[in-house]
């Protein structure tokens, strides 16, 4: 077995010769104290403007190094990385002394032992240096994967990782920059990979940091949300949804109780319906994108509440119901004479809102379903599997054999 050592680095030459000389001592550990025989060290060059190239050049053949012409990234210094090496297993880590490199050969000993998928340094123990912003940010990060994912992550942005080469079919369409880890995180929750954690001790860095905390907080939250909507739009929608209802309902709340026209103000009456409106439109929304990630991706992970309903409701009657609605709504309009109390009109125009975006989710489902079910089997095939490992492409072309042998035994049987 053999395992490849990734570092990206960028104008590092304070931190890179330390960074080398314990990778190599942590190197030869691994090949004599772990089942991997052999590792090597590749240290991909981000086009440095300082002398970190010059450096790195000098230990070489110990290490391999590879330079990038242009400035690309982080996240596209590992990705170089990863094509460049032929590994069974891929470790990487920063090149800036803030990760504890005598650890790797535990990281390892964790994936072997329990068959992991990836093993993450867990930098957000007691004791950690990382600055005060930054640890109350990743933790954020960490409640709002766990909660998203339905996972116990631990950390979603650490730089030091090991993990099976056969994952790393679907990292080209992650984020080139510093948003690469977290991304990977999510990626890694949503697809059910194995992952386990090693805690590590995060020291501060050697040379003037490159991360603005503010500007790359923003970008870890925004890659994070990006790979929970491909899969779980419902979930990521729905709440943003319910918040929107939740303020219409807290303003509305007063009208309830009697408060007329004059004293509740025009404007806090369009603020209220567009609050609620808004809110039934992310729902409907996520509705619709978990339809589509089901139909096409075969990834939908929804909880039996809204599953029940999605399956019973919103893709079977969703245009009966649509049609009751909008009648509804225009009738309690039309009847509604006296304007002084708006409860009845508001009720009616929301009504005739929810009825009209439920038949217009009938014409697309209806027509999604239709164009879907055109594609010939092995556009499907090739459309749904891309980037899995081979033993999920296997397994999703047996189960779409299965499920065409069926249609067609139910076809015979109807004809006959």
């Amino acid at each position: 077995m053999k395992l490849s050592v990734i570092i990206p680095a960028f104008n590092e030459e304070k931190a890179i010769v330390s960074t080398i000389k314990q990778s190599i001592k942590e190197k030869e550990k691994i090949e004599k104290n772990t089942q991997i025989k052999e590792v090597e060290i590749i240290i991909v060059n981000d086009c440095s403007t300082d002398s970190t190239e010059k450096i790195i050049s000098q230990f070489v053949p110990q290490i391999k190094l590879i330079s990038h012409e242009k400035n690309k990234g982080y996240g596209a210094s590992i990705k170089t990385g990863i094509k460049n090496s032929e590994s069974d297993l891929i470790a990487f880590y920063d090149a800036d002394g803030t990760y504890p490199i005598n650890k790797l050969s535990s990281l390892v000993t964790e994936l072997n032992s329990n068959n992991s998928d990836m093993v993450i340094g867990s930098r957000l123990e007691k004791g950690t240096k990382m600055p005060a912003q930054r640890l109350i940010g990743n933790k954020m990060f960490v409640i709002l994967l766990n909660f998203f994912g339905s996972s116990h992550v631990k950390d979603t942005a650490s730089g030091m990782r090991v993990l099976k080469r056969k994952i790393t079919g679907q990292f080209d369409s992650l984020p080139d920059n510093l948003s690469f880890t977290p991304a990977m995180t999510a990626l890694a929750v949503h697809e059910k990979w194995k992952i386990n954690f090693v805690p590590i001790h995060y020291s501060e860095r050697t040379g003037n940091s490159k991360l603005n905390s503010f500007t790359s907080g923003f970008n870890f939250l925004f890659s994070i949300l990006e790979v929970i909507k491909l899969y779980n739009p419902l979930k990521l929608f729905g709440l943003i949804g319910l918040v929107f209802l939740l303020a219409g309902g807290i303003l509305f709340y007063p009208f309830l109780q009697g408060m007329n026209f004059d004293s509740f103000g025009l404007r806090r009456i369009f603020l209220i319906t567009s609050l609620i409106l808004v809110g039934i439109s992310l729902i409907f929304f996520g509705f619709l994108s978990n339809f589509v990630v089901k139909l096409f991706y075969k990834k939908l992970d929804t909880a039996i509440v809204y599953g029940w309903a999605y399956n019973r409701f919103i893709l079977t009657r969703y245009n009966l119901i649509g049609l009751f609605l909008f009648v509804l709504g225009f009738t309690l309009v039309l009847s509604s004479s006296n304007f002084s109390h708006l409860t009845i009109p508001l009720i009616g125009i929301t009504c005739l809102f929810i009825g009209i975006q439920l038949i217009a989710s009938s014409v697309l489902v209806k027509t999604i379903k239709e164009l879907y079910e055109k594609q010939p089997f092995s556009k499907k095939v090739a459309t749904q599997t891309k980037g899995l490992s081979a033993q999920q492409n296997q397994n999703f072309v047996s189960e779409q054999k299965s499920a065409s042998g069926k249609k067609v035994e139910q076809k015979k049987r109807k004809n006959e």
